[in-house]
């Protein structure tokens, strides 16, 4: 089952049932709730790389993907993954199980796999939606995965999607905004130290969000 759904190392031309809907639900999409994004230079044109975002609604994951129009392959919880349908079409899709609340470094494993075969891996580093829409502290897990990959870092903040109706299709509530990448080498803080290369990230994350959304990376 999960050969046949696709698995999130392969190329986005391998991912049938992703390559043959998105398309169509993107289309939907945007009008339902259409975007703006803002940075797009940023993103790189081929190779692995690590988006970092906030969190903040159930829309974040899927509109990024739409507004980026690539397979972005997520981490999502486990227990989707256990329902047979949902579970079925989060592989096809590219997206992986983690185990929320532990170190889970079969999931982490998968990440550094994902951006080795040069595709693009999403992470919520604050590891669940913000109920205040203000940035959470970050879990270590990004730490690991940057610098053991050593790959791009891409910030990116998204706001307007717990307000975004669907249906509301002559506003642009959503907006995407992708900052300049860097690595962790870039980073001025000790390399040792999981959690301060975690904050560095989402300080560059909390950069481009409005001052009163920056939380606790205020």
């Amino acid at each position: 089952m999960t050969v046949f759904a696709g698995m999130p190392v392969l190329p986005e031309e391998r991912l049938w049932v992703w390559r043959i809907g998105f398309p169509i639900v993107r289309a939907v999409a945007a009008f339902l709730a259409p975007w703006r994004l803002e940075g797009a230079e940023h993103i790189p044109r081929s190779g692995g790389y690590i988006l970092v975002a906030n969190h903040i609604n159930w829309k974040d994951p899927p509109w990024i993907e739409f507004a980026l129009g690539h397979a972005i392959r997520y981490m999502g919880k486990r227990e989707l993954f256990e329902t047979p349908v949902v579970g079925f079409l989060l592989r096809a899709i590219g997206a992986f199980p983690v185990r929320r609340g532990e170190a889970d470094r079969g999931a982490l494993r998968m990440a550094l796999n994902v951006i080795a075969a040069g595709q693009p891996l999403g992470f919520f580093a604050e590891g669940h939606r913000s109920e205040s829409g203000q940035l959470i502290r970050g879990h270590p897990g990004v730490a690991y995965v940057a610098q053991r990959s050593n790959a791009p870092i891409i910030p990116l903040a998204v706001s307007g999607t717990r307000g975004a109706r669907l249906g509301a299709f002559w506003r642009r509530d959503i907006v995407i905004r992708i900052g300049e990448p860097f690595r962790a080498a870039d980073l001025a803080v000790k390399a040792d130290d999981a959690q301060a290369v975690t904050d560095a990230i989402m300080r560059r994350v909390a950069a481009l969000m409005p001052p009163e959304q920056r939380g606790v990376y205020r």
